[in-house]
């Protein structure tokens, strides 16, 4: 069987309902994934991290917690502190994500399209900031044990943060250096064709061709490689010499494809095999007629 990709369930049965659909032998199976990541941080107090940081970036984190203090001695509570803030930092942050959704309308040309994202990407930028202005206050809040709506005190006077630390270096570890490790599991599914049915991937439609350009194309190229080997050679081959079939070239007006599946030649011809085309004995591959 020819694995298709891994996506989380409902994609991989969307997938393998419009394969289906087309008439390939389709076969999912599910499995729990994960993932280790670890992330390098710089805690302490602000008054600290001022000497420690490139002043760029601590003018970039003094701007967020003026804005966050300000907001909050107004009396922000949690259902409108996120906006007030956006606002405080950027007050044209909406009319800026208001034109950043114009350049993403499905009914721009693609060259429209690109040509606004070059005129936009000062708002892009500015969108950008507000985001990580977001999931700085919201490490500001949880590190200084800081609930929105009650009294702050002095907690916002010289807070301890927690940023992002670029240009760790293990060897010369600072003391205010700080790690996050994150482990997630989840639940992942695996779509497997059987290598014989790609043969029909050019009777998807164009919409599954659009959602899903990579595994149409991967379809496309398995199918144009089974049709060759549906062709009968004169008499029986050893398996070197099918080995050699699962490899070849095709070229139209200068542009070359290249297809070789000469590592996965016995699965190709178990395949095949199953499907009443060839007859593997032996060692030997010979073409039913």
């Amino acid at each position: 069987m020819f694995l298709l990709g891994e996506y989380y369930e409902d994609e991989a049965r969307d997938i393998a309902d419009r394969l289906k659909h087309v008439g390939m032998k389709v076969d999912i199976r599910t499995f729990t994934a994960s993932r280790l990541e670890l992330f390098h941080y710089l805690e302490g107090r602000m008054s600290v991290l001022k000497g420690k940081l490139e002043e760029t970036d601590y003018a970039r984190y003094e701007r967020y917690i003026i804005a966050m203090r300000k907001v909050l001695a107004e009396g922000a509570g949690a259902e409108d502190f996120g906006e007030k803030f956006h606002l405080e930092l950027d007050p044209q942050m909406k009319e800026k994500r208001k034109q950043f959704a114009e350049i993403l309308r499905s009914d721009l040309s693609e060259e429209e399209r690109e040509a606004r994202k070059r005129d936009s990407a000062g708002i892009k930028a500015d969108l950008l900031d507000l985001y990580y202005a977001e999931s700085f206050v919201d490490t500001v809040l949880d590190r200084n044990d800081i609930e929105i709506g009650d009294d702050v005190g002095s907690k916002l006077d010289d807070p301890i943060l927690r940023v992002i630390d670029d240009g760790v270096d293990l060897e010369e570890e600072s003391e205010l250096a700080r790690t996050t490790t994150v482990f997630t599991i989840e639940p992942r599914t695996q779509v497997f064709v059987d290598e014989f049915y790609a043969v029909l991937a050019e009777e998807l439609d164009e919409e599954f061709e659009d959602e899903y350009e990579k595994e149409y194309m991967r379809l496309v190229f398995l199918g144009k490689l089974i049709t060759d080997l549906k062709e009968p050679s004169s008499g029986k081959i050893d398996m070197e010499a099918f080995r050699e079939r699962c490899e070849f070239e095709m070229e139209k007006s200068g542009d070359l494809l290249e297809i070789d599946g000469s590592r996965a030649a016995e699965e190709l011809a178990r395949s095949l095999e199953k499907n009443g085309i060839i007859k593997v004995k032996g060692g030997s591959v010979k073409w039913k007629r």
